[in-house]
């Protein structure tokens, strides 16, 4: 398994790269760590200047490039240490050139991507509850596994069972990968109005699972509005992945409104693995 781990600023860094490595080390995998030098942001300073005072903007996107570059350089470096320290084969990069374009291409060439949950990417904006990764996701067509922070153990895992293309995909792509295939617990979770519905909806999870070589997960249907049920059950059980087919019904600009992976982004203490 290849899995690429990008650099974004602030704490949540710190925390998201102890589970590319817990990942890596139970499926023999391998992290790419890579940093993007954020081309707009030179040009930015570049394009600046007021008449006469070129040569001072190139001077500071310039001083700018080297920071960036600098940073990049030393955060790569130590994620690519603690990797290897923990007996994880890693290789790191910095690049320079358009954020979402360099990423795009990385992900084409890896298996998953792993980020911070709160990442921070673009030097003068906070990237909320990872929508950069989200997004980078639905363009790259690769799975995402976001780090809640602070990180905790894959010990209890809830998969979301929606029904339809979308929780088939993001199954399949979790049991492509054998992700948590050892977990302690597993356990497919529906929400319906009827139990009949409910099984209908865990159907086709758990022939995937069991075409997979899964042990058998636990099967939970509950009824009820489904955002506070599906949130209240993974209290309940104190999940530590939750894994969901994008996120429902919900239109791309309603992710942080009403739909269950827009809390559980919102909320952050889960590590969200995601796949459209």
């Amino acid at each position: 398994m290849n899995i690429l781990l990008p650099v974004s600023l602030g704490a949540s860094f710190d925390a998201a790269v102890r589970l590319p490595i817990a990942t890596a080390k139970a499926r023999a995998g391998r992290v790419r760590v890579l940093s993007v030098v954020d081309a707009a942001e030179i040009r930015r300073i570049e394009s600046g200047a007021r008449p006469g005072a070129i040569h001072l903007a190139l001077h500071a996107a310039d001083e700018v490039r080297k920071r960036l570059t600098a940073e990049g350089t030393a955060a790569v470096a130590g994620a690519v240490r603690r990797c290897e320290e923990a007996g994880v084969p890693a290789q790191g990069e910095v690049l320079e050139g358009e954020l979402e374009r360099k990423l795009l291409s990385a992900a084409g060439a890896n298996d998953l991507l792993v980020s911070a949950m709160a990442s921070h990417f673009d030097p003068d904006l906070e990237d909320a509850s990872g929508q950069f990764v989200l997004r980078v996701m639905r363009e790259g067509g690769i799975p995402v596994l976001l780090s809640g922070a602070p990180y905790r153990p894959a010990r209890t895992i809830v998969a979301g069972c929606g029904g339809g293309a979308r929780t088939e995909r993001a199954v399949g792509a979790m049991a492509r990968l054998s992700l948590w295939k050892e977990a302690p617990r597993g356990i497919l979770l529906a929400v319906d109005e009827t139990p009949e519905g409910g099984r209908e909806r865990i159907d086709a999870p758990r022939r995937i699972l069991a075409d997979a070589g899964y042990p058998t997960w636990e099967e939970k249907v509950l009824s009820g509005p489904r955002r506070p049920a599906f949130l209240s059950f993974c209290d309940s059980v104190d999940a530590d992945v939750v894994v969901l087919g994008g996120w429902g019904e919900h239109r791309w600009n309603d992710l942080l409104g009403q739909s269950i992976t827009g809390s559980l982004l919102e909320d952050g203490r889960r590590h969200l693995f995601l796949y459209m």
